[in-house]
């Protein structure tokens, strides 16, 4: 078999870079430019090196995983994302490239069958435009599959800006539909924000669940009457039963979308979020 090692280095690179594109899209994550280019340079050096070691079986299958954790980490690992984080991104990233090589062989047998006005594809010698069509066609196809599972250009959020007790907060909020949650006092919508993002601006007391977390609230307010209006307990429903959120209305409250700035009336609530490990640190109901 004839291969051209810059061809092949090219291909690879182009392929990785989309199979890293397609991660970030399937789990919302924001990355640069820059770190795109690595990871996928990363990815074509050592499809070159595999190449030309040869590796096959076990030794092949780890080597292969290593490099997608490796490939994962320069391109999605960030100060402030967990590094447990990375075995999900790499298990996605090598997830669609299996998908997307199966794309690129099923088109590739495929094509190779009809009599293209193509350069000539043998066992020994590939068509370098016939390859270049089947990478075309199989991005297109992944792409489109990606829109229609609902992980594409529908994914919405915005920022938030938000002063709670005095103490400002801003948030990258995700549009979710599903957030239905209401404050039964005021009926304003209500902002599931990650306490973790919360721990400057409130108190302890309020950053708690559970029936804990009712009782320091009420010592809380006790000791704070001033505050104590600004207080709310938002019911939710949950895999057991009925459950509560502490929610504060904000001093004021800003969203940021499209360079527009909006004041907006909601309550702020802490819980837990671990949205696919992406970039949002809060849920704001569909606008």
């Amino acid at each position: 078999m004839e291969v051209y090692i810059d061809l092949y280095f090219l291909i690879n690179v182009s392929m990785d870079l989309l199979c890293l594109l397609i991660t970030a899209r399937l789990l919302h994550l924001h990355t640069s430019t820059v770190r795109l280019l690595l990871g996928a340079l990363t990815g074509g050096t050592y499809a070159v090196f595999s190449l030309l070691r040869g590796s096959e079986g076990a030794l092949q299958i780890a080597l292969d995983l290593l490099a997608a954790v490796a490939i994962a980490s320069i391109t999605f690992l960030k100060k402030d994302r967990k590094k447990t984080h990375v075995l999900r991104f790499s298990a996605v990233f090598a997830l669609s490239s299996v998908v997307l090589g199966g794309m690129m062989t099923a088109l590739y047998s495929l094509l190779n069958q009809l009599d293209l006005p193509l350069e000539a594809a043998t066992d020994e010698s590939a068509s370098v435009w016939l390859f270049g069509l089947v990478t075309l066609a199989s991005a297109l196809l992944t792409l489109r599959g990606g829109r229609f599972l609902g992980f594409s250009d529908k994914t919405r959020h915005v920022d938030v800006e938000a002063v709670l007790l005095g103490n400002a907060v801003t948030l990258r909020a995700l549009v979710d539909s599903g957030n239905l949650l209401r404050d039964p006092v005021s009926g304003r919508s209500v902002i599931v924000a990650d306490r973790k993002k919360l721990r400057h601006a409130l108190p302890d007391a309020l950053l708690q669940d559970g029936r804990a977390g009712e009782r320091a609230m009420v010592e809380w307010m006790e000791k704070h009457p001033k505050n104590a209006s600004r207080v709310r307990l938002i019911p939710t429903k949950t895999a057991t039963g009925h459950a509560f959120l502490i929610g504060i209305v904000p001093d004021s409250l800003v969203i940021l979308e499209n360079g527009e700035r909006r004041s907006a009336a909601y309550v702020v609530a802490a819980s837990t979020l671990e949205i696919n490990g992406a970039d949002f640190d809060a849920l704001i109901p569909k606008i």
